[in-house]
């Protein structure tokens, strides 16, 4: 059945869904003119599976249509789509035919378009084309429309573009030094060679610990109050890159030079004052504030200030990656300076995180669970005051509770020799010695004290990795699998089962993590790596299947994203959240996930990939 569209009622219909919210009311009306209307009954074939495409694009506007793989000798339900889905929508991803079987559920009402009309008109703004585009691909790019310049995507040397080069050469006197600044007003200079290469930067607070250690003569060379090297970077290297640079080295500034290095030419100098214009907080001044934080009331207040940071430019998947290593950032300091506080420095220990915090893959207040290698000749028992301190003091702080903790909290305090022995009997048997609860230990990370400890069981855990352990973990990755598709509210599964709770943890991040600790410790390198940097390593182990790592890579950072941006605004975990939190472009970059996650599940569960090492 086909009438012809009225105009400002489909568009009035077609402007509450993406991505024509995006267009301009002009275009949109000019659009929804070409439209006509379609009717279906229940169980009613609407597209069929391996047929070229039409030249239209379809709209529901009421019903249900399901999407079935019928390839095979029973059909298999791959979709379930609903009022404002497309059908036909992957022709503009360089698809040729339809993947599979449309048929309608209920009664259908459909709205279609002409394809050249789609392109010319919707496809010319870049919203919508990304949405387009995560109907196969999954996008990592996607922003919402009102976008703002994140970041990741400002150089630092636009952050000074313009400013005068505060320079001056080593011979300088060191009154004439601190004479030169009050004239500028500078808060930093660079101190150059005979060659104009940057042998330090001084800043006021380096003239002050001159001050403090008795000062001297200051018609003395500005040299002689020179304290080690410059941080440099070169001209290209991000705002972000600058910023966990700084943040790392706890240093106030960064000397750009022409390749980078302190002995090429010296471009600009960037500040910490420098980055107030562009972040409203700044993150090198939370890192400087915890590591002076006086008590653990002021701990907490840092800490809530970086979660608040973090969410306010946790704006797409690719601000992950910087925001991550940032908040990776605070919870190691926060840790360090709690081991002050709470007297512990002279342990002879090294102090750990293990699980997301041990990939720096922990955006949310989740308490990063603190673990100990201590010394052989040390009474592991009379650390458990220490650790249960620890504890206590993170709790403090405003970390929500671990629930996920396999073991009791007295286990995660250990000489090096005990650590050493429970990862070889886990991997020598996996199975009757539960691995499954040890997984998170897998992803041990250094974070203060002596890390020769923990470099040691690192070496033990690479040295004892075999083919048999591998296949086991490479099939226990399959106790996870992803949804289905998402319809309306609800999370559909593989069965048709709806849910109304989306099991982001347990269904999508699970089984990307375990997977890329199968693939880091088949290359030697599990502890201390993030599961991306462990899909790097699989992707040169497996050069020929690249590309399932590269967008197992992006996956990641969609869930990571999404786990941490709702778990920071609903001071949760983010390890289960309803779908309707959820915009309809994300639950359609998620989806695109999902078959990737698959994908990826069954290289690794084939034992075939082992043969290849």
């Amino acid at each position: 059945m086909e009438t012809a569209a009225i105009p400002y009622r489909v568009a009035d219909f077609l402007k509450k869904h993406p991505p024509f919210n995006a267009m301009e009311e002009g275009d949109l009306l000019d659009f929804a003119r070409r439209g006509r209307v379609k009717f279906f009954e229940a169980n009613e074939y609407i597209v069929l599976q391996g047929e070229p495409y039409r030249l239209h694009i379809f709209v529901i506007q009421q019903g249900t249509i399901t999407l079935w793989d019928e390839a095979g000798t029973y059909a298999e339900l791959r979709d379930v789509r609903g009022v404002g889905d497309f059908i036909g929508i992957e022709q503009f991803n360089a698809s040729r035919s339809y993947a599979y079987s449309a048929r309608s559920s209920s009664e259908v009402v459909l709205y279609t378009f002409p394809a050249t009309d789609f392109e010319a008109i919707v496809l010319k703004y870049p919203y919508a084309r990304q949405y387009v585009s995560a109907h196969s691909n999954v996008s990592v790019d996607y922003r919402p429309i009102e976008e703002r310049r994140e970041p990741q995507k400002l150089f630092l040397h636009d952050i000074v573009a313009g400013k005068r080069l505060a320079a001056i050469e080593d011979t300088v006197s060191i009154g004439a030094a601190a004479q030169y600044m009050l004239e500028t007003g500078t808060d930093a200079i660079a101190i150059l060679d005979s060659q104009n290469r940057p042998r330090t930067v001084v800043t006021v607070n380096a003239f002050l610990k001159w001050v403090e250690k008795g000062g001297g003569d200051a018609e003395k060379p500005i040299a002689n109050i020179v304290d080690g090297q410059p941080l440099t970077m070169p001209s290209n290297a991000s705002l972000t890159e600058g910023v966990l640079a700084m943040s790392a080295s706890d240093t106030e500034t960064i000397a750009i030079t022409a390749d980078g290095t302190p002995s090429s030419r010296l471009q600009a100098i960037v500040t910490a004052r420098d980055l107030a214009p562009v972040f409203g907080d700044q993150p090198i001044a939370i890192l400087g504030d915890i590591r002076r934080a006086a008590n653990v009331r002021d701990l907490r207040d840092l800490n809530q200030r970086a979660r608040l940071f973090t969410l306010r430019y946790l704006t797409s998947a690719v601000s992950f990656d910087w925001l991550a290593r940032f908040t990776s950032l605070v919870d190691a300091g926060i840790l360090k300076r709690l081991v002050a506080l709470i007297e512990a420095e002279a342990l002879p220990a090294c102090w750990c995180f293990c699980g997301p915090a041990g990939r720096t893959e922990s955006v949310t207040r989740v308490t990063p669970w603190p673990l100990m290698i201590l010394e052989d000749n040390h009474d592991a028992t009379l650390t458990l005051s220490v650790q249960q301190r620890m504890l206590d003091a993170l709790g403090e702080c405003g970390y929500l509770p671990n629930v996920e903790s396999p073991f009791e909290p007295r286990f995660y305090a250990a000489t090096v020799s005990e650590w050493k022995s429970r990862f070889v009997t886990w991997v020598r048997d996996p199975i009757l010695q539960q691995m499954y609860r040890a997984r998170p230990l897998f992803d041990l990370r250094a974070v203060d004290g002596r890390q020769s400890l923990w470099q040691a069981v690192a070496t033990t855990v690479r040295e004892n990795v075999t083919r048999e352990f591998l296949y086991v973990l490479a099939n226990d990755c399959l106790a996870s699998l992803p949804p289905l598709t998402f319809f309306q509210d609800a999370v559909v599964d593989e069965s048709g089962e709806h849910s109304a709770v989306f099991r982001l943890e347990h269904s999508a991040l699970r089984p990307l993590v375990d997977v890329g600790r199968v693939f880091g410790l088949a290359a030697g390198k599990a502890l201390g790596t993030s599961t991306v940097e462990r899909f790097v390593m699989a992707g040169a182990l497996l050069p020929e299947r690249a590309s399932v790592f590269r967008e197992a890579s992006d996956t990641l950072r969609v869930v990571l994203w999404q786990q941490g941006r709702i778990g920071i605004s609903q001071n949760s975990d983010g390890a289960e959240l309803p779908p309707a939190l959820l915009s309809r472009h994300d639950r359609q970059i998620l989806k695109s996930g999902f078959r990737s996650i698959l994908q990826l599940l069954e290289l690794t569960a084939n034992p075939q990939w082992l043969d290849a090492l």
